[in-house]
């Protein structure tokens, strides 16, 4: 048995247990048949935050390109965002021992952050996923991966916001953010903070789990 084998054979009775877990069903009826429970919050949320913020999702779409595209880094060239209590060169205006270029806000530009957002999303569960989607539901299948596209552009937009609400900046110009820090942040706000820090760990922990499965 190859190591790779090993290792699936190692891992597939965890896996086992949590996709019992994550993929937990509402009972079966006449009517309708099992959902999972998982799948219904991600299409309410997705609905709730569509109506919530007026169809962000295809109200903002133009904008997004002109974000994207270059339009608006101008503006910050003329220092839009500051970082307070550092020490700065007054030669040519960058703050000295940072690793970034403080000519521009942030350490990527806007096309380099989408360029590394498609990378980590576009992969092997994106490619193979739809093959046995429209193999095992029909064409029809098709339809219903761009709807949940579109309503999942209104979850992305709500947690990319919420990462640079509650992100740290330290005095360097590094960046750290993720649901690790507005979960407990913003959780924190509504008088939450203990169980904000016990979800941000939960994540953080699961998500080194999943990167040993995932498919991108």
């Amino acid at each position: 048995m190859g190591i790779d084998k090993r290792i699936d054979a190692a891992f597939k009775p965890i896996a086992d247990r949590w996709e019992a877990i994550v993929l937990t069903s509402t009972p079966e009826s006449r009517f309708l048949p099992a959902i999972p429970i998982v799948l219904l919050l991600l299409v309410f949320g997705a609905l709730f935050f569509t109506l919530t913020f007026k169809f962000a999702n295809v109200r903002l779409f133009p904008f997004s390109l002109q974000v994207v595209s270059g339009k608006y880094d101008s503006i910050e060239k003329m220092g839009a965002t500051e970082i307070k209590h550092v020490e700065v060169n007054e030669v040519d205006g960058d703050i000295v021992d940072t690793i970034r270029d403080e000519h521009q806000s942030g350490e990527v530009s806007h096309f380099q952050a989408l360029a590394t957002a498609v990378s980590g999303t576009v992969g092997l569960g994106n490619i193979s996923g739809v093959a046995v989607a429209v193999a095992t539901g029909g064409p029809g299948a098709t339809f219903w991966m761009i709807v949940c596209g579109l309503l999942g552009m209104s979850t992305k937009f709500v947690e990319c916001t919420l990462g640079v609400c509650y992100r740290d900046i330290e005095e360097d110009g590094t960046v750290h953010g993720g649901p690790m820090y507005y979960l407990r942040k913003g959780l924190g706000e509504l008088g939450l903070g203990p169980l904000g820090k016990v979800l941000g760990v939960l994540f953080a922990v699961l998500c080194v789990g999943a990167s040993f499965g995932g498919g991108n």
